[in-house]
């Protein structure tokens, strides 16, 4: 969408005024030195999206979470002592402990460092080359000042290879899920999600139904690491990483070196996008953690982004904000943060509805369904923000997208860089929620306001030809997470339906499913089909199960196979 004048007035009302990079007695202190003593200080506000506003203006670190009315903010004693001057009620959430010597022999307990990501990506694509292409879809900063330096923005598609598939064009014949992690780089676990979801698509291709499904008809695009300049300046940290969390970009400001608790150079690339640049939630000050940079998408690591999302997706919302896209939309997008556990939805800059809200708000409490995150708009769940990538995406593409942050509030896997083993957790809570979401992406608008089928089982799995199958699933309009705001009323489910080898997509044949109890006549129905494999070749046959609610929705299709011997 181009912007009208009325858009570019609404962004220059939101423009935070300049704040001076002189350190005031308001202002956190800046000192310099390592990342020892660093704590998440847990911030208690009567108002917390004021309060949220606030300290996001006087340079402090805040945390993409929140509980209740409680803020939470990086910081040492100093940022401590700031804060109850302030009149702030602060207590220590936890602080971050000194690793062994055995923990630190990897990369913080095992992680893998920016060149490891990278250089997996390539080996995945050679090991499975007829499913997978890796691109080359930008430089990072350090990269762009010098081309011995720095590093390549790198995407993998994924899709059953065929010709045309995996082009930077928006015109596709696949509809495209962009899944892309780490845009603030001290968090560790997005970048280690986006590269367990690679490998699942990768290995249990043709193993298991519902993963090569996905794959035989969609474009699956990862993006593990957004910003692997400042991966790098947080790698040599000790005894923990250094957090730093925005680009590399030195040239602006006097910022500490190496970076501190509340001070460090870099531009935040989540608030550096070209929609609606410069709003509430960003900071005009260079060392601050929320510096939005001098202009917008003025980061080379914004413009690999925002070129990457124009070239994967066709541009399908008008030029004004009240503006819907099509509900034929295709095309889904995920951000991975961390952490706080929260799903969030356009709009950012205010609470106000986007024109698409149905659609995005059924999408958030769909995905909150398989990971129990609280879903709604930041600024009704946690703070209001502007310049970021779901943002821009859906503001100046119509493209679904939304903001996932991994991680508790609290506990032993809370915070930006969780032990190692607290993946395997986050991996499992979020498996499902990601194949969800690349099923959405056909149509997200009308699909999340249809039922999940779930369950799909064929007995026996292995027949002789002539034998019959039995299908049975779940259709279930109520598979809404409970956390959030806004949750959508489940529907009656009134139907079911399975399509043989082919899918309804591509114009195969619908054959009616019953309810398990005899009556579709609840939010959540068993349904069942008996399917005669006479006549039909040996091998293995897919079947597509879905599900519609009562008000005519059809949700995405779940797979299931059996083998004819």
């Amino acid at each position: 969408m181009r912007l009208t004048p009325a858009v570019v007035a609404l962004a220059a009302a939101l423009t935070i005024p300049v704040v001076s990079t002189a350190t005031s007695a308001s202002t956190p202190p800046t000192p310099r030195g390592s990342t020892a003593g660093v704590s998440i200080l847990a911030v208690h506000a009567q108002h917390p999206l004021k309060a949220a506003a606030r300290l996001q203006r006087q340079g402090y670190d805040l945390v993409e979470a929140r509980t209740g009315r409680t803020l939470y903010v990086v910081g040492d004693a100093a940022t401590r002592s700031s804060l109850a001057r302030a009149g702030y009620r602060v207590t220590v959430s936890r602080t971050y402990a000194r690793l062994t010597a055995q923990q630190q022999s990897l990369f913080y307990g095992g992680y893998k460092t920016a060149d490891e990501y990278a250089a997996g990506l390539d080996a995945a694509a050679a090991a499975h080359p007829d499913l997978a292409v890796v691109h080359d879809v930008g430089d990072s900063w350090k990269k762009v000042q010098n081309a011995a330096q720095g590093n390549d923005l790198k995407a993998i598609c994924i899709t059953k290879l065929q010709a045309g598939d995996c082009e930077l064009d928006p015109v596709s014949a696949k509809p495209r899920f962009f899944l892309m992690a780490t845009v603030h780089a001290r968090e560790l676990t997005p970048t280690e999600v986006a590269d367990r979801f690679v490998n699942e698509l990768l290995t249990q291709y043709g193993v298991n139904p519902d993963v090569t499904s996905i794959v035989d008809n969609t474009e699956v695009w990862v993006l593990p690491l957004a910003n692997p300049d400042g991966r790098e300046i947080a790698e040599p940290g000790s005894p923990t990483p250094y957090l730093q969390r925005k680009n590399a970009n030195n040239t602006v400001g006097s910022c500490a070196v190496p970076p501190t608790v509340s001070n460090q150079h870099g531009v935040d690339i989540n608030r550096n996008h070209s929609f609606l640049w410069g709003g509430v939630g960003t900071s005009a000050n260079a060392c601050d953690q929320t510096y939005r940079g001098t202009s917008a998408a003025s980061e080379p690591e914004t413009q690999a982004l925002q070129t990457l999302m124009s070239q994967l997706f066709a541009d399908g919302r008008g030029p004004n904000l009240t503006d819907a896209a099509p509900l034929t939309t295709p095309g889904m997008m995920l951000t991975l943060h961390s952490y706080g556990n929260l799903v969030l939805i356009p709009w950012g800059h205010t609470n106000s509805a986007s024109p698409n809200n149905t659609g995005l708000r059924n999408t958030a409490f769909r995905l909150n369904y398989y990971n129990g995150y609280t879903a709604g708009q930041p600024g009704q769940v946690l703070y209001n923000t502007s310049g970021t990538t779901d943002d821009w995406a859906y503001g100046t593409l119509g493209v679904a997208g939304a903001t996932v942050e991994i991680g508790p509030s609290s506990g032993s896997c809370s915070g930006f860089v969780p032990a190692y083993s607290c993946q395997a957790g986050f991996w499992n809570t979020n498996r499902s929620m990601l194949m969800y979401a690349a099923k959405l992406a056909r149509q997200p608008y009308t699909l999340s306001l249809g039922p999940n089928t779930t369950t799909v089982s064929l007995t026996p799995g292995t027949v002789g030809a002539g034998t019959n199958v039995a299908l049975t699933a779940t259709g279930a309009d109520s598979a809404y997470g409970t956390p959030g705001v806004g949750k959508p009323t489940a529907q009656r489910v009134t139907a079911g339906q399975y399509y043989l080898d082919v899918p309804p997509w591509a114009g195969g044949t619908a054959v009616a499913m019953t309810a398990t109890d005899g009556t579709f006549n609840s939010t959540s129905e068993g349904i069942r089909a008996t399917i005669s494999t006479a006549g039909l070749p040996s091998g293995v046959h897919t079947v597509y199960v879905r599900a519609r609610d009562l008000n005519n929705n059809w949700g995405p299709v779940t797979a299931g196979r059996f083998t004819v011997s």
